[in-house]
């Protein structure tokens, strides 16, 4: 293989380390870049195909591209990670949207109660903490005021709004399609990742994989290497260091 050949498949396997890179801070959890729509997301899924047309493609007998092949299980780990967490995430956003359902028929119960003028003696510790504190006042004020006056209105408006707000979830609605929508993202990268991780590890595997006998010898040769160089240290380094602390012993 000539100079500039090998010129160019190092520029382009650098070209490719960067665009995983590049993919890599697209799910980063903290990108601002939002995976919502990648289905119609036609750059996304190129940059994708492009890195798996190579990864299929290039050579691996010249100069293996080890870098792109640390790089893509690097991803894969990443991705199994993520959608790890984002099927933990939304189990808890769907624990607090039944919470918030819950909740709002409690405070349209407590609404009831106080229209009829009753005290609200008996809700008392589910109004001093959590979701529904911010209405307690609210609450109170529907219970004594004159209603149609200016107080009870505006008390009313807060109290139905705030029921409302826990009856739909709406911030938790919009965070589970995110992160529904992300997992999706990341399973797609996993799938089309596969196939380009599993050849490139295949011939990782055939080209540097050390048979058992071969292994053996490899071993041995290191283990005799190790006793050689603790001999030389033994045999010439070893006393001129204890020289050399002896001289400073008798210095001080």
């Amino acid at each position: 293989m000539d100079t500039n050949t090998v010129d160019n498949n190092a520029i382009e396997l650098q070209r490719q380390v960067q665009k995983l890179e590049k993919l890599e801070k697209m799910i980063n959890p903290n990108s601002k870049k939002s995976l919502i729509l990648w289905e119609e997301d036609d750059s996304f899924k190129a940059l994708i195909a492009s890195i798996v047309k190579y990864s299929l493609e290039c050579d691996t007998q010249e100069a293996f591209p080890v870098e792109l092949l640390d790089k893509l299980n690097a991803l894969k780990e990443d991705v199994k990670t993520q959608i790890t967490d984002s099927k933990a995430k939304v189990a808890s956003l769907n624990i607090q949207a039944t919470k918030n359902l819950e909740l709002s028929r409690l405070l349209s119960t407590i609404y009831i109660s106080a229209m009829a003028a009753n005290p609200l003696d008996e809700y008392e510790e589910v109004l001093s903490t959590g979701e529904l504190a911010s209405v307690k006042e609210c609450l109170q004020t529907i219970a004594t005021c004159v209603p149609d006056s200016e107080e009870y209105t505006k008390a009313e408006k807060t109290v139905k709004s705030k029921i409302s707000n826990l009856e739909n979830s709406v911030h938790i609605t919009i965070d589970l399609e995110r992160t529904t929508s992300k997992a999706g993202a990341l399973e797609y990268i996993g799938k089309e990742i596969a196939p380009a991780i599993e050849r490139l590890q295949t011939a990782y595997d055939a080209k540097y994989a050390v048979a058992g006998d071969e292994a053996e010898d490899i071993e041995m040769s290191l283990a005799l290497r190790k006793t050689l160089k603790e001999k030389v240290y033994d045999a010439v380094i070893k006393p001129f260091a204890n020289l050399f602390k002896w001289k400073k012993k008798a210095k001080n």
